[in-house]
């Protein structure tokens, strides 16, 4: 079984506070996949990347609007990318800055395809998530692409569009939207997200390249990809998958969890045996992990919390709580919020 996908904490940092920056709650946000700034300060390089799909996800629930990513992406720094965004700059053209991109990405995020092609006099530039355990992934495409778009429209300049943009999902009601945000036809359906240009527009220069710092970041982004903590367990892995179905009301069912990690329910059970635990107790963990977060840093009601947890009714939260963690939802909140 291949690892689940993990993205730079920096990058689920700067989303956050691209977020805020956007008058939504970032704490809220945060709190219901279990993450706060305190986390995100502690986290060595990665963190899955459902937890960052997740994010957005949430964020367009919270502002009741289905196409939140396409404004998000738009004001979201293409530099937020951090080393790898660096290492594009530094590079002559734009052809050989998207090259090296698209090279290093798996340095900032894994489990996702990113490459650039040309046919016929067009140049596509692609991106698509490989990790079959995340099932909702829209507002990932889209945020994406338009920080691509933003960032190949402020290479080009002279008034850049895309001549045309393909999406993996489907538009629903929005085409009208997708059209008038990205000022080309969109096609939706596809194989992959890619955003196409002219190819000519490769040999563009760049106006900061530096072939010696090209190469400094170039090692370091290598060491970065063929280090150790680029990628989650298989534990670690079931914990995001379970954040992310609560996130989305989903099934918290063991077979569910099976199937989308690709195994019958008895060969998953069998691994989980190996490590020691069983599917019931990394579900609470994870219920107990998130109801810490959202009773410190919201202050949201506790049959609010419930609900999202996935309990019946608010007193059987309590008593789960009571009993994994030895406090009441009430007692744990007034003594950790100061």
């Amino acid at each position: 079984m291949e690892s689940s996908g993990v993205i730079a904490a920096s990058v689920i940092d700067g989303v956050l506070s691209t977020i805020d920056s956007r008058g939504m709650d970032r704490q809220t946000i945060a709190a219901r996949v279990g993450i706060n700034d305190e986390a995100l300060l502690k986290a060595q390089h990665f963190l899955p990347l459902t937890t960052f799909t997740s994010i957005l996800e949430i964020a367009a629930e919270e502002k009741s609007d289905p196409l939140l990513a396409l404004s998000l992406g738009k004001v979201f720094k293409f530099d937020g990318l951090g080393t790898v965004a660096r290492v594009f700059h530094t590079a002559p053209t734009l052809g050989e800055g998207i090259e090296k991109f698209v090279r290093y990405f798996p340095a900032v995020q894994s489990n996702t395809n990113s490459a650039l092609g040309v046919e016929n006099g067009l140049a596509r530039f692609s991106y698509s998530i490989k990790d079959a355990t995340i099932r909702h992934r829209v507002q990932d495409a889209v945020f994406t692409e338009m920080v691509f778009c933003s960032m190949l429209e402020a290479t080009i300049g002279d008034g850049w569009r895309p001549p045309c943009i393909d999406f993996e999902h489907l538009p629903g009601e929005h085409l009208a939207i997708y059209q008038s945000h990205f000022a080309c036809p969109v096609r939706f359906g596809r194989r992959e997200n890619v955003i196409f240009f002219s190819a000519r527009r490769l040999e563009r220069p760049l106006d900061q390249h530096d072939f010696r710092l090209q190469a400094r970041l170039e090692t370091e982004l290598g060491e970065l990809i063929d280090g150790d903590d680029a990628g989650l367990d298989l534990i670690t892995s079931i914990k995001a998958w379970i954040t992310a179905a609560l996130c989305r009301s989903a099934s918290l069912d063991i077979e569910d969890a099976a199937s989308d990690f690709g195994m019958s329910l008895r060969s998953f059970q069998r691994k989980l045996s190996e490590c020691g635990v069983n599917y019931a107790d990394i579900r609470n963990s994870v219920r107990m992990q998130i109801a810490r977060s959202m009773l410190v840093s919201t202050s949201l009601p506790i049959p609010v919390i419930s609900q999202y947890l996935g309990y019946s009714e608010p007193s059987a939260f309590c008593r789960s709580f009571k009993h994994l963690t030895g406090d009441t939802p009430v007692g744990y909140r007034q003594r950790r919020v100061i």
